[in-house]
């Protein structure tokens, strides 16, 4: 017999256990890593758009993912804080699209949360940093109503593409009519984030804000090849930050400069692109930068691309327009109209349907828009009217804050009779998660209606 311990106790080889290496799970994100859409596109989503799609895949409200998911991680308080977040999300929150620091803190915890790379490209920012705020972005929602229908029909996802944010594009090209502004049940404008209805939902009433049909007003072609002009410079910009990172905007007034040059100064320049003349003075002189609106007019007359005008040499631009003949003026949008007899009994007519009752009341700045004059304009020209509309508009304001009083107060009684009958001990923990929102017991009327339901159940609140 072998007595050889090294040959005794050796075991075949497919029975040594080898040891193993530890599997390391890869790093997970703390937000669904929600991929945006149409983002190789100039269809991409904005980023308020995002953030609510995310909110609703989570089933929650937009505001809750905001408050108790997003805020924590900007560590930034002057954006907004929880008590203030309902009006931060009606007013101020289309920055989050925007070209600012609020943008890009936003993306960039966004993209920290999801572990993604692309959420940067739902603001402007990226193809437009170097451009002033002014005359680039909205300060409240637009849509078509016509895409809303149609993607909720198909089962597709309805968003806010980010090009429906730019204050220059006016104009659905796919269905050929203008953007909607306004709820048509409840004629208010739209919230950027939403507390309780989905996207596509009106976020002060809850109306679907889509139709078959749309707007009845036909775009006329003028219109329509301005905003496909305006469409196509804002692709080529997107893709031009795509392929070389950072656009040069501080050459601009190279560019501008070698075109006033070459059609005979700054007053023929204003005149061919229906720019103030005196701008042209400071852009040249780069004491200011042209804003995006002004911009595409001189780009749009020129029939030269703001991104022609940043790369293209100076004496090349100048050879271009040496042998242009025509020049094209864009239309007049989003302009007072003049105040001819037609436009004064067209304004009178549709203050009437307000006063009658036809349509909803509205602010005086909302009427003024719609209309396309100038509040002081409206008030000059209508002052007897104006009021009237006014005075109506604080009233449906009064009776609608009292509908809402009432509505909570009932809902806090409800709660208290609700916990009555299942024998909990009345609290105001007890009593919040039961009504629609927290914050109902913080306002005066509330308030006052739970003290009162306290004191008769023999206790202090």
């Amino acid at each position: 017999m072998n007595s050889d311990p090294s040959t005794t106790n050796t075991l075949p080889e497919w029975k040594v256990r080898k040891p193993q290496k530890m599997i390391e799970m890869p790093p997970r994100s703390e937000l669904y890593c929600l991929p945006p859409l149409e983002v190789e596109t100039v269809e991409v989503e904005s980023l308020t758009s995002y953030i609510q799609r995310m909110a609703w895949a989570y089933r929650v409200n937009p505001r809750v993912l905001v408050a108790e998911v997003i805020l924590p991680h900007l560590g930034h308080s002057y954006y907004t804080d929880l008590p203030h977040l309902g009006s931060f999300s009606r007013t101020r929150s289309m920055s989050i699209n925007g070209i600012g620091e609020v943008a890009q803190h936003w993306a960039s915890t966004l993209e920290q949360l999801t572990m993604r790379s692309d959420l940067r490209l739902l603001t402007l920012h990226p193809w437009a940093d170097g451009l002033p705020a002014w005359g680039l972005q909205r300060q409240t929602l637009q849509w078509c109503p016509v895409c809303y229908d149609e993607w909720r029909e198909h089962q597709q996802p309805v968003y806010q593409p980010l090009l429906w944010v730019i204050q220059a594009v006016t104009v659905c090209l796919r269905h050929r009519q203008l953007l909607v502004e306004y709820c048509p049940s409840c004629q208010q404008p739209q919230s950027a984030i939403a507390s309780k209805r989905g996207l596509g939902c009106c976020t002060q009433c809850g109306a679907w804000l889509g139709s078959k049909s749309g707007s009845e007003q036909v775009c006329e072609k003028d219109l329509l090849d301005w905003q496909s002009w305006t469409k196509q410079v804002v692709e080529e910009l997107i893709l031009a930050y795509k392929m070389f990172g950072s656009l040069p905007w501080h050459l601009l007034p190279v560019g501008i400069n070698a075109c006033v040059e070459a059609v005979g100064g700054t007053r023929q320049m204003g005149r061919i692109a229906g720019v103030p003349n005196v701008l042209f003075s400071t852009w040249r002189k780069q004491q200011r930068t042209p804003s995006f609106t002004y911009l595409l007019k001189v780009s749009y007359a020129l029939d030269l691309s703001p991104l022609q005008l940043m790369t293209v040499e100076p004496e090349r631009l100048k050879n271009i327009l040496y042998v242009k003949t025509e020049y094209r003026l864009p239309p007049r949008v989003g302009l007072p109209a003049p105040a001819s007899k037609g436009d004064l009994d067209r304004i009178q007519t549709f203050l009437q349907t307000i006063l009658e009752g036809e349509v909803a009341p509205l602010p005086l700045r909302h009427v003024a828009h719609r209309l396309g004059v100038g509040e002081k304009f409206l008030t000059g020209r209508f002052p007897g009217e104006c009021a009237q509309i006014l005075a109506q508009y604080q009233n449906a304001r009064t009776e609608r804050a009292k509908q809402r009083v009432g509505r909570e107060c009932a809902e806090v009684e409800q709660a208290v009779r609700t916990l009555d009958k299942q024998g909990i001990p009345l609290s105001r923990s007890q009593v919040v998660p039961l009504l629609s929102n927290p914050n109902i017991l913080r306002r005066p009327e509330a308030r006052a209606r739970w003290q009162a339901l306290c004191r008769e159940r023999g206790f202090e609140p």
